[in-house]
């Protein structure tokens, strides 16, 4: 078969539109931790994540860096969310198939002091802006040639300093340097090639530089209100893509049964807006109230750069439309402190989507979510000690597109620990 016999025979395959959309869609659905997951903070989880106005622990650094001026000396608080997913996918013929166990560990660790000052605070947060997480699909099953592996991680430095500006109203602001990797798989179809499928990998990870800051105002005893900003991170990635087990007769193409090329491409993550109101009706009783706009339109569309291309088989520089929504999230949370020592913690999140129907693949089967959560704290002297468990029901989501057509369940259990002193 000649190169030109191949050619004609790619233009009308499912080969050459699979493998430009394996290029194209690798990095365009990161599996992302939307803003009702706990993964910042174990109070703030056992809260519902309501804690924009309360954020009243290190992890004010994460929510609202005013707060950091309610804490006094020097505060260490760290700690971690096992995050644990499932997800069912139904095609239209009634054919079901479920992704693989997985767990991902997001950590944080938080520190902050006043250095010997009164109305100044200084804070350096680590932690998992967008947390860690994917889905695994077997590489034989009805997804595989939208997505077999989807696995995204994120972790932020973000240096914080904040102050008293009156004893009712305080300022923070913070630097924000973020490194996130993604690596995915898909499977490509070759039966019309009368040859098993091939595989396509790619690995991509960079940085990006953001900011944030926020304001914690108490008009009087009993009520805060505050305000939170986190700036866009525009992420630039390098990395490689590969190709195996090609079809012998694509082989001249691409110069034998293997291929990989390096790639590079950015994503924009999107900046937040958080409004948070708190009630203290009484010494033991908080109330929370959160509400939060996260931009994900940042994710309009997509252009992947390959060092190496094969136009021929579909394998080339491009872009491809995203077209993800705005999206906003509403959370209430709760604490009552039964003692001096222990506090009990309950709340709730609605979390939208922000993914079309259009563009929605196994990899990130988004959906409105609605996170009920319950925890406590303990504390003995400067230690403290945080727990939590939230459940994620995910509203169950049929889709029709070009991409992979069903139905989609998710389900995801957080449990989580969180654990402090004070000197």
């Amino acid at each position: 078969m000649s190169i030109s016999d191949i050619y004609i025979l790619l233009r009308g395959s499912v080969i050459r539109s699979q493998f430009l959309f394996s290029v194209l869609f690798t990095l365009c659905f990161p599996v992302i931790v939307f803003g009702g997951a706990p993964v910042h903070g174990a109070k703030a989880a056992g809260m519902g994540t309501a804690f924009v106005a309360v954020s009243d622990d290190p992890s004010a650094m994460a929510y609202n860096p005013a707060g950091l001026t309610l804490m006094k000396g020097t505060d260490i608080y760290g700690g971690g969310t096992a995050v644990i997913p499932s997800t069912s996918f139904t095609s239209p013929s009634g054919e079901s198939e479920d992704t693989a166990f997985q767990i991902f560990p997001p950590p944080f660790l938080y520190a902050v002091s006043d250095a010997g000052l009164k109305d100044l605070r200084f804070g350096l947060a680590i932690y998992c802006p967008f947390g860690i997480g994917g889905r695994k699909w077997s590489t034989t099953g009805l997804t595989r040639y939208a997505a077999t592996k989807d696995q995204i991680a994120t972790v932020a430095a973000n240096p914080t300093i904040a102050y008293q500006v009156l004893p009712s109203l305080s300022i923070g602001l913070g630097a924000d340097y973020m490194y996130a990797k993604d690596e995915a798989q898909r499977m490509v179809n070759q039966a019309s090639l009368g040859f098993g499928d091939g595989q396509f990998d790619l690995k991509g990870s960079g940085g990006g530089w953001g900011y944030n800051l926020g304001i914690l105002f108490t008009p009087i005893e009993k009520v805060s209100v505050g305000f939170a900003y986190r700036s866009t991170i525009k992420v630039n990635f390098k990395g490689d893509v590969q190709l195996k087990n090609i079809a012998p007769s694509l082989q001249p193409l691409f110069g034998g049964s293997e291929f990989s090329s390096d790639m590079s491409t950015s994503m924009k993550f999107p900046d937040i807006i958080s409004f948070g109101l708190a009630y203290r009706p009484t010494a033991k009783l908080t109330i929370a109230l959160d509400l939060e706009e996260i931009k994900w339109s940042t994710f309009g569309s997509s252009t992947i750069t390959l060092q190496n291309e094969v136009p021929q088989a579909g394998i080339s520089s491009g872009s491809t439309e995203l077209n993800w929504k705005n999206m906003w999230t509403a959370k209430i949370g709760a604490e009552y402190k039964a003692t001096d020592r222990l506090s009990l913690r309950g709340g709730y999140a609605y979390v939208a989507r922000a993914v079309p129907d259009n563009t929605l693949d196994p990899g990130n089967p988004d959906s409105t979510e609605h996170n009920f959560s319950l925890g406590f704290g303990y504390k003995k002297g400067g230690l403290v000690m945080d727990f939590f468990y939230m459940a994620g029901f995910f509203e169950n989501r049929t889709v029709t597109n070009t991409i992979l057509s069903g139905s989609y369940k998710n389900f995801v259990n957080y449990v989580g620990v969180g654990t402090g002193y004070s000197f």
